[in-house]
């Protein structure tokens, strides 16, 4: 049973692959983030042969450090983009359909204030439109003590009412491990740490040559392979533009920053989502509840700090997102000490020249193509589907008719047809979130640890039954791996989950195998990434409400 729900095993692929033992894919992906998992799942479900290549770790970049909402955007409704933002929301509502324990509709709260856009007639149409475009009627106005009893601490001036609807919320990585495990489950080949470091292509007089495979190097041991392909998909988002295939048309991938806080919800608790109207620059920006804690963001800045090593927060955006969570929280409002961590993500935006408001940019996807190779970027984490087949439907002139017919299947998620009932002796919520997170494989998860393995550990709610159902079947390679993706106890722990380091070493050893030397290694190397991806800055920054 459990080969049945395992991801690729990287040696044995790797093996099989250096012997020829495989012939030549149809379908090589590279990227492991949201968009690269939803096309190979598109590509296997259509019967074509795929492989799917990460140069690091599943979902390491945009894919585990978004802003965690799966939503249509209010702000691109009001810009007028209809057509985003009704894929956005159809899509949101299948995937709350699909997996509603892993993508849970959460109420959102939109507060007026006396001279700040939209006024009262003006929101009421937004939020009519937001609903009708979702085929949904959910929003409704509210008064400003009804906004207060759930939000008691937020500043009453000019306040005239708010607006409550809902969008959803998920975790991120395990959306994609989800949709990764699916494609395995249907035939495909997965592997991380195994950059593409060039593409093949069939040199002829006059041209660049088709592409025909891709040049791939195993990062943990230096090996160097040669894969040929049908067609190679180029999904690597903001980084897209490495394979001497930047988009058409004079248009420009420009990398963007989004950082976040993570707060302690007894503290600063968070009920619902909220928007807050920064004065500072007139951005909105979000709290929201997420793996129990308050989480604020986000930033929209260009990200300079290039693109080889994961984005991190700068003292800049710490300070203003201080600020502006300040009126929220105004009896008490938040300082430096009361971050437990912090992230930031690189999210790709397509335009033509300069972007001077990067939080008004457009979120939609391009596809362009050249013979054998597709790629892609742009997009939203609500519309990862809608690029897949679009990608799909533009590689189909390299690659032979389908094998499948894949009519009157439109699912994004494999069905699971599981209920919390179906994992007896655990709670309600524990049964959602394991249901949630890996979907068919739940029960034998469940069913694989005592009692005491399902004890949370420390204040987040991971349990050491995850971690060892991770170790033993999800790829985990690094500490990271584990911490702060396949879980999330690296981003809702303090100092990275530091305090926990007894516990997990405990796991590692028993059901990885990792001995002294390679629980040193790890450790010092995940110290380093938490204080220098995930920081919190080591002196206030000088908050003022």
């Amino acid at each position: 049973m459990a080969a049945e729900f395992s991801l690729t095993d990287r040696d044995v692929l790797w093996r099989a692959m250096a012997a020829g033992d495989a012939r030549p894919w149809d379908v090589i992906v590279i990227g492991g983030g949201i968009t690269g998992a939803g096309i190979l799942r598109e590509a296997v479900r259509r019967g074509y042969r795929a492989l799917l290549l990460e140069q690091r770790d599943f979902c390491w970049g945009t894919s585990s450090r978004s802003s965690k909402l799966v939503h249509g955007g209010l702000r691109y409704l009001a810009a007028g983009r209809f057509r985003l933002t009704r894929q956005a929301l159809l899509e949101r509502e299948r995937l709350v359909r699909e997996a509603p324990f892993l993508v849970r509709r959460v109420p959102f709260y939109y507060p007026l204030r006396r001279g700040v856009f939209p006024p009262r007639a003006a929101a009421a149409v937004l939020f009519w439109l937001y609903d009708r475009l979702a085929g949904l009627d959910d929003h409704r106005r509210i008064e400003p003590g009804e906004l207060r009893e759930l939000f008691p601490g937020l500043n009453p001036a000019g306040l005239t009412g708010a607006y409550r609807y809902s969008d959803a919320i998920t975790d991120d990585a395990r959306l994609v491990l989800r949709i990764l495990h699916d494609a395995v489950a249907h035939g495909a080949a997965v592997r991380n740490y195994s950059e593409v470091t060039g593409l093949l292509r069939e040199h002829s007089a006059g041209d660049r040559g088709r592409v025909r495979g891709v040049r791939v190097e195993d990062t943990e041991s230096g090996a160097v392979l040669e894969l040929e392909a049908a067609v190679v998909v180029n999904a690597t988002g903001a980084w897209a533009d490495r394979f001497d295939s930047a988009p058409p048309d004079q248009l420009r991938i420009h990398p963007q920053r989004g950082s976040h806080l993570v707060l302690d919800a007894r503290d600063f608790p968070a009920p619902a989502a909220i928007f807050l109207h920064n004065p500072e620059d007139g951005r909105r920006l979000f709290v929201y509840p997420w793996q129990g804690r308050t989480v604020v963001g986000t930033t929209d800045i260009p990200h300079d700090q290039g693109l080889d090593a994961p984005a991190c927060i700068t003292r800049a955006e710490f300070d203003y997102l201080l600020r502006a969570i300040a009126p929220l929280y105004a009896d008490r409002p938040p300082a430096r000490g009361d971050v437990i961590a912090t992230w930031s993500g690189v999210r790709p935006i397509i335009a033509s020249g300069a972007v001077d408001r990067p939080s008004r940019a457009s979120r939609e996807h391009r596809v362009w193509s050249e013979p054998g190779l597709v790629s892609c970027s742009g997009g939203k984490l609500s519309t990862f589907h809608h690029m897949a087949l679009d990608v799909l439907k533009r590689a189909a002139a390299f690659l032979p008719p389908p094998q499948t017919d894949r009519k009157g299947d439109s699912r994004v998620l494999d069905a699971t047809g599981l209920q919390p009932e179906d994992l007896p002796g655990l709670t309600r919520e524990r049964a959602m979130t394991l249901i949630g997170r890996y979907g068919r494989a739940a029960p034998a998860l469940a069913a694989s640890a005592g009692d005491a393995d399902f004890q949370p550990l420390g204040e987040s709610n991971v349990c050491p039954a995850e971690l060892r159902w991770s170790l033993q079947h999800e790829a985990v390679v690094h500490l990271d791996d584990l911490l702060l993706r396949r879980s999330r106890l690296g981003v809702v722990s303090a100092r990275g989950g530091a305090g926990l380091f007894d516990e997990v070493h405990t796991i590692c050893t028993r059901d990885a195998g990792w001995d002294g030397a390679r629980w040193s290694f790890e450790c010092e190397r995940y110290r380093d990434i938490i204080a220098c991806y995930y920081p919190v800055p080591e002196k206030d920054v000088g908050v003022q409400t």
